[in-house]
């Protein structure tokens, strides 16, 4: 049985709002590292002296 036309169609949207929503907060992290200049993974973490 073959799928309907319109079906495929919301399928496929379906499919691309997600892969959209899914990518939306790395695009913006490295965004904001591009726009603010930071590099996390080269800076040394700070170290933490317990007494």
């Amino acid at each position: 049985m073959k799928t309907p036309v319109v079906t495929q169609k919301r399928i496929l949207r379906d499919v691309i709002i997600s892969v959209f929503i899914y990518a939306l907060p790395v695009l913006l992290m490295l965004l904001s590292f591009k726009i603010s200049g930071q590099r996390p993974w080269k800076d040394k973490p700070a170290t933490t002296i317990n007494k």
